[in-house]
């Protein structure tokens, strides 16, 4: 899953001239050259002969790569492709590999809707009894989203059989009159620190950057505290990136570069 980095961070991960970098990816090599890429989905079609994929718009030039010790390694005429970890030297905007072994899986960020960030109510959350067997709450949210008065909405779930419906909000009045009469205490509404147009401005920057700085996703995420932030995977954090993140909301947007640099150490 992500490794997210808050934009706002000292320690936004820039990828500079010199720096000792590392990543886990693909390996391509093709009569363009030999190229390292983040292991993006693919879809192979039952039935024919699986070839090797040209490398992604975003991959980087890599030098003294081994194309014979790669990870579920396939080989189709003249190209070559794999997966590994490398470590190396970014200079002259691509790599020169030092170390490589077997890749490695991104560790899970995916945060965990157990505890509300609401006070629980006297005597605890409430069991939701009966219900469908995965105790899902179904509500009508009205126009509580379109309006952007809710700007997240996430089911946090304490225990297998409680669920309790977390809405950061603008307007918590309108969500209040929509939602309590429906949940009840298995309501917990807290204020958004962002609005619904401060976060579309946000993708709207990124979707229009999405080749020039090498996206290869874009989403919402809503996180442990109930509120929704942007998240932006791409290939690595160019200076402009960083620069035009640091003056965006703080909190309101997280970064997920495949290329890092590796913290304190250069060529």
């Amino acid at each position: 899953m992500m490794r997210l980095a808050s934009c706002m961070d000292a320690g936004t991960p820039v990828v500079r001239e010199g720096d000792r970098v590392a990543a886990s990816g693909r390996l391509v090599r093709n009569p363009d050259g030999d190229w390292f890429e983040p292991a993006l989905p693919t879809t192979l079609v039952f039935g024919l002969d699986r070839g090797v994929a040209a490398p992604w718009q975003g991959a980087v030039r890599i030098a003294g790569a081994d194309f014979d010790d790669l990870v579920d390694r396939h080989e189709d005429d003249t190209a070559v492709e794999g997966f590994a970890k490398v470590i190396g030297i970014w200079s002259h905007d691509q790599i020169r590999a030092l170390r490589q072994m077997a890749p490695e899986d991104a560790p899970d960020g995916s945060p965990r809707w157990e505890t509300p960030p609401c006070p629980a109510p006297a005597g605890g959350w409430p069991r939701i009894a009966g219900g469908d067997g995965d105790h899902n709450l179904h509500v009508d949210l009205g126009d509580l989203a379109d309006t952007g008065a809710a700007v997240a909405v996430t089911t946090f779930r304490p225990s297998e059989d409680q669920a309790v419906l977390v809405v950061a909000a603008v307007d918590l009045n309108a969500v209040e009159a929509q939602l309590r009469p429906q949940l009840g205490e298995l309501l917990c509404v807290v204020t958004s620190l962002w609005t619904k147009g401060e976060l579309d401005a946000v993708r709207a920057h990124l979707q229009a950057h999405w080749d020039e700085w090498c996206l290869y996703g874009l989403g919402p995420l809503t996180g442990e505290d109930g509120q929704t932030f942007m998240t932006a995977q791409l290939t690595r954090v160019l200076p402009e990136i960083a620069d035009w993140a640091s003056s965006v909301p703080r909190g309101i947007l997280a970064l997920d570069p495949w290329l890092r640099p590796v913290a304190g150490l250069h060529q």
